[in-house]
């Protein structure tokens, strides 16, 4: 039985981290930084379009990297090594 990590990448866990991501931004912008609510959104929202793609570009390398090793091990169990 695999885990979680084990699946493909999908775009809307993508979209929940970024989400999670440009929140806290927004919340560090204002209470931390204080800076303008306005303007802090405009920039978390900035970073919400950046913090998407981003996050799924990670996962799938990750993804394929951890798919590589899987791979390379089966490979080696076959020869006997």
């Amino acid at each position: 039985m695999g885990t979680k990590r084990d699946g493909p990448p999908s775009w809307s866990s993508a979209v929940n981290r970024g989400l999670f991501g440009a929140g806290i931004f927004l919340l560090l912008l204002v209470v931390v930084f204080r800076r303008p609510v306005a303007a802090s959104v405009i920039l978390a929202t900035f970073m919400l379009l950046i913090y998407i793609p981003l996050g799924h570009l990670i996962d799938r390398f990750m993804f394929d990297r951890r798919q590589a090793a899987k791979r390379r091990q089966r490979e080696r169990d076959l020869r006997g090594e």
